[in-house]
């Protein structure tokens, strides 16, 4: 892979803020532009050969790029004020994928790695409506210098790389129809294919520049998401060499969602590597049960040992481990109210679970 990749150096945190005046004057001209952006046609995806049902061998078709997404929209303006260098990273891009879409994504080395001093890497994929901002309401941005993913004291800290994906349509209902998000329904994970899942080749790639700068421990470079992006982690993690363990965050399987996806395949991994699903227990459309279904079709033998799989279920306040999925949250024989509860709270990152979510990296590298 080519590292022409432009890397624009961060700003302070002083001449960021002193933008801030132009930025929001900026707003409204970029809301409009996008819209009017919106209606003119964006590039298809490759062409792939589907039967009769429109499925292909990889599943679904490539998901094309959508005309108009009032997420993609405001994610334009939260992009102009949460910027990457205002939280002191580096922003990737100057490269196209296969279908010409230009690529970013975002960088932070606050922990400072060096060729003398290389440290693990995680790789965290946004979920839709909120593109790389998203990783900004975690707060694991202040264990990015902090935290021991390396097992050695003399090495805290861990490079972040927020590689962002495109607004495509997506097979979810109104309004996330659209977004920005990952074609986790197109499964061709083939690197050796001219049709590869672009957002797969993005995300190879960029991953590939920061290692190019030998600053990465490649003993530990980690996958996670959230929600599609988890469905993205997953998909990524399973069938990537050289990824030591993959730990998504609340989703179901992004090979055989049976409520929305008319092209399922059988789940597959040719990296078997330690994987952990953390789910809620009460989650937006019943996501644990269908998450705690797909855990049982990995443990049957798509990873083996089944040891290799874990999963992990928390409770509403996101500080706890439950036994089982909340029945009460059920999207068929659930309580209206406490299904509309998971629904929000599908949009709150487990603060209280932070530490053991980086656990689980520090205990499983390469």
């Amino acid at each position: 892979m080519n590292n022409s990749s432009k890397v624009h150096a961060p700003r302070n945190r002083a001449s960021a803020m002193r933008s801030a005046h132009w930025v929001r004057a900026l707003a409204l001209q970029t809301l409009l532009a996008a819209l009017l952006a919106g209606s003119a046609a964006f590039a298809a995806g490759p062409e792939v050969a589907a039967d009769s049902n429109g499925c292909t061998i990889y599943g679904d078709p490539p998901r094309p790029l959508a005309k108009l997404s009032l997420d993609g929209t405001l994610d334009a303006l939260l992009q102009l004020v949460f910027s990457c260098a205002l939280y002191h990273g580096e922003l990737l891009d100057g490269w196209k994928d296969a279908d010409g879409t230009p690529r970013h994504a975002c960088m932070i080395n606050t922990g400072g790695a060096t060729p003398q001093h290389k440290l693990p890497m995680l790789v965290w994929l946004h979920a839709t409506l909120a593109s790389t901002t998203g990783f900004f309401t975690t707060a694991l941005l202040k264990t990015i210098p902090t935290a021991d993913l390396s097992g050695d004291p003399q090495r805290p800290g861990y490079i972040l790389l927020l590689p962002e994906g495109r607004v495509i349509d997506q097979f979810l209902p109104f309004p996330l129809n659209t977004g920005i998000s990952w074609d986790h329904w197109y499964r061709n994970m083939d690197r050796s294919s001219p049709d590869l899942n672009v957002d797969v080749a993005a995300i190879d790639h960029f991953i590939e520049v920061v290692k190019q700068r030998d600053i990465v421990d490649t003993d530990r470079v980690f996958v996670s998401g959230w929600s599609e992006g988890a469905d993205m982690a997953t998909l990524y993690g399973l069938n990537t060499p050289g990824i030591a363990a993959t730990e998504p965050y609340s989703t179901t399987s992004p090979f055989d969602d049976t409520r929305s996806d008319p092209c399922p395949v059988k789940p597959f991994a040719s990296n078997q590597r330690p994987y952990n699903l953390i789910l809620r227990a009460c989650d937006t459309g019943a996501a644990c049960k269908y998450g705690s279904r797909f855990v049982d079709e990995l443990r049957a033998g798509v990873l083996s040992p089944a040891s290799l799989v874990q999963e992990t279920i928390i409770n509403d306040t996101g500080n706890g481990q439950v036994a089982q999925c909340d029945a009460s949250c059920d999207d068929v024989t659930g309580n209206p109210l406490r299904e509309a509860f998971g629904a929000y709270i599908h949009g709150v990152w487990p603060l209280g679970w932070n530490e053991q979510y980086l656990q689980y990296f520090k205990d499983h590298p390469q």
